[in-house]
């Protein structure tokens, strides 16, 4: 009778434990905080049911200037993995990490995935880099998640940072994977059915987001409207950057969703042509996914090139 009653009240305790503190770390799922939107959404996809996922970054926040709020720390603090850009884009994610101290997600932990692990890097600067240069990374420029094929390695980065965290899962993550690949190839042949008539066209951008994009669909940077990299436009650069486009019959100019659009205004005016505006960011302009932002700059692309 005493054991029957000592064995009742193991239960009664097990299932008010439950109740008090929620599911165990076995069934509860995995807590995935990134840098950016883009990020999010691939993480989302390869996590799916397993994850819940929180991106620091919002829509249209350019992302060299992010202010993290008290609230990210507390994210970071009881996050399973996190998941940031590299590159010195996200530069503002250090603080947060060391103002968390989550060991779980330090850096080298199995939390901690960098996901421009593996990407071949373009613009990596050769020269010495001062204040001069504008907003010029050392690593490399950042902005290779406009590339989809990158998007792979993404994808691959982040699935092993699921997998080392909830290793029992793996399976899920691995066929969750695939599968964005997969339909990610499928896009990739359309896109580039899409953009294969403009192959060498010249375009111009207001920053220089869109190398990995235009090395991808064998397009040709002309220009930017700003100087440099991070560096607003001036009077001057855009008299010449006009004049350069009249001479050389230079049609497209595409501009990032973030930025004024004074100077656009402005070029397209003098140079007789009308601009597009691509989203910077997953959740611009009616995009929810990062396949609808890479289809939104193909298309895009494809009309400011007509």
């Amino acid at each position: 009778m005493m054991k029957t009653l000592i064995r009742c009240l193991v239960v009664i305790f097990a299932c008010c434990t439950v109740l008090a503190f929620g599911t165990s770390r076995a069934d509860a799922a995995v807590d995935v905080v990134a840098s950016t939107p883009e990020l999010a959404s691939i993480a989302k996809y390869v996590g799916g049911s397993k994850v819940t996922v929180y991106s620091i970054a919002k829509p249209d926040q350019d992302y060299h200037l992010i202010e993290p709020r008290p609230s990210d720390v507390s994210r970071i603090a009881k996050a399973d993995l996190v998941v940031r850009v590299g590159l010195d884009l996200d530069l503002w994610f250090d603080a947060l990490l060391n103002a968390a101290a989550n060991p779980k997600v330090r850096r080298g932990a199995a939390g901690y995935v960098d996901a421009s692990r593996g990407v071949d890097r373009l613009e990596v600067p050769k020269g010495k880099v001062t204040g001069a240069s504008g907003d010029i990374h050392i690593y490399g420029n950042p902005h290779y998640y406009y590339d989809p094929q990158n998007a792979k390695i993404i994808a691959r980065n982040i699935c092993e940072g699921l997998a080392r965290v909830s290793a029992r899962d793996r399976d899920y993550f691995e066929d969750n994977y695939k599968r964005f690949v997969d339909e990610l190839e499928q896009h990739i042949s359309k896109w580039q059915q899409r953009l294969k008539p403009y192959k060498g066209k010249p375009v111009v951008t207001y920053h220089r987001s869109a190398s990995y994009f235009i090395r991808r669909f064998g397009l040709r940077y002309f220009g930017q409207l700003e100087p440099k990299p991070g560096i607003p436009p001036s009077p001057s650069h855009i008299s010449q950057l006009i004049k350069h486009m009249k001479e050389e019959n230079v049609k497209a100019l595409v501009v990032e969703s973030i930025y004024p659009k004074r100077f656009p205004d402005l070029v397209a005016r003098e140079v007789g042509i009308k601009y597009q505006v691509v989203p910077y960011s997953v959740g611009s302009m009616g995009t929810k996914t990062y396949i609808d932002l890479i289809d939104a700059w193909v298309e895009r692309f494809a009309k400011a090139l007509e």
